[in-house]
């Protein structure tokens, strides 16, 4: 998992698990959903974008702020992808059936913005999953959260504020995760696969994160948001700043509308970094 980045890479990786789970927990809620195209936003190097699109056979592209883990996303697997705020998406309105973001929209300066800016760029649904707390204080009631650089905390009154309509549930429950993380993760990967699926089990007949008992508490949101695009656009880079088009230079793309210029390496747009 080190050599990989933030996510695992090939094969099983027993330090990987909150990955696991979380994967689990995502291709759950989009296995009712009807879509051909997705946008990762906080795609890191690409392990959700690929289950995703290998899991549905749909076209993929991702977004990072790190100009490196979007490389490594289409290097190791092939996707679009470029480095860019998620609060300054390079793409149209609408221009995706589905966009989610996992594990990102608590590590964001404002989620509403973050948020706002998903629903753009979606046609039909937006997914977000983020720790869950059943507490108003800063990251209670469970976890050191501010040791992973977690500036938000959501409660699910927080979520109704941030993303008003939205369908919230929850995944990863303490009792059937903590068993897994302390045992069933060294079994190898087909017992990880039946520990990964006992946990979203638990979770979603029993478990709650909003549950009095401890042991029955989830400690995932998993967030769905339906959308209803008034217009939609083509899947192609625009500027994130005035959503022009582009034109190619040199080991760059340019804005035809405001002039700015943004670098290329690798075949990936850097649209976070802006030179003058």
């Amino acid at each position: 998992m080190r050599a990989g980045g933030h996510h695992p890479v090939a094969g099983y990786d027993p330090a990987a698990h909150r990955h696991y789970v979380r994967r689990r927990a995502l291709l759950g809620a989009l296995a009712p959903l009807r879509f051909d195209s997705v946008l990762d936003v906080g795609c890191a190097e690409g392990f959700f974008l690929d289950a995703v699109c290998s899991s549905f056979g749909v076209e993929g592209w991702g977004i990072d702020l790190s100009p490196q883990a979007a490389r490594t996303v289409r290097q190791r697997y092939g996707y679009r992808s470029a480095a860019a705020d998620g609060t300054r998406l390079p793409f149209g309105d609408g221009a995706f059936d589905l966009v989610y973001s996992t594990e990102t929209i608590e590590h964001v300066v404002s989620p509403e913005a973050f948020l706002d800016e998903l629903r753009r760029v979606a046609r039909r649904h937006v997914i977000v999953t983020t720790p869950a707390s059943d507490d108003a204080a800063p990251f209670a009631p469970d976890y050191e959260l501010a040791d992973e650089g977690h500036i938000q905390q959501f409660t699910a009154a927080r979520i109704a504020e941030v993303a008003a309509g939205a369908r919230i549930g929850s995944f990863r429950n303490n009792t059937t995760y903590g068993i897994y993380k302390v045992v069933g993760r060294h079994l190898g990967a087909r017992a990880s696969r039946l520990f990964v699926g006992l946990d979203h089990l638990v979770s979603q007949r029993l478990g709650s994160a909003t549950s009095r008992a401890w042991p029955l508490r989830n400690r995932d949101w998993l967030v769905v948001v339906d959308v209803q695009a008034p217009t939609t656009s083509s899947r192609e880079w625009v500027c994130p700043s005035c959503h022009g088009a582009l034109s190619e230079q040199s080991a760059a793309l340019a804005c035809r509308a405001c002039g700015l210029v943004f670098p290329v390496a690798d075949g990936v747009p850097d649209f976070f970094v802006q030179p003058s």
